[in-house]
């Protein structure tokens, strides 16, 4: 997730994790360091979400939590009645 200033990943980063009503869904940001060691930008990733009500699971909710972080791209169907989380690719 890209934000406009340092000051808004400060703020962002402030709260400790964000609800999203509409699913259910937890979203938790953390600020990210140089001294991680990437090695390249990461223009595309896979990533699981975890706490999203399986009575509210489907594409179009999954999809918006994705989007909250950044372009959902595709969403692994198999995992998406999985308990514990689905996958979804950003981008």
């Amino acid at each position: 997730m890209r934000f406009p200033s340092p000051r808004d990943v400060e703020k962002a980063c402030f709260v400790e994790s964000m609800n999203v009503k509409s699913c259910g869904a937890v979203i938790n940001l953390r600020k990210w360091f140089e001294s991680v060691g990437a090695k390249c930008v990461l223009n595309v990733t896979w990533v699981s979400v975890s706490n999203i009500p399986l009575d509210k699971r489907d594409e179009k909710n999954i999809a918006y939590v994705g989007s909250l972080v950044g372009v959902t791209l595709e969403i692994d169907k198999a995992t998406i009645n999985r308990p514990e989380s689905v996958r979804i690719m950003l981008g």
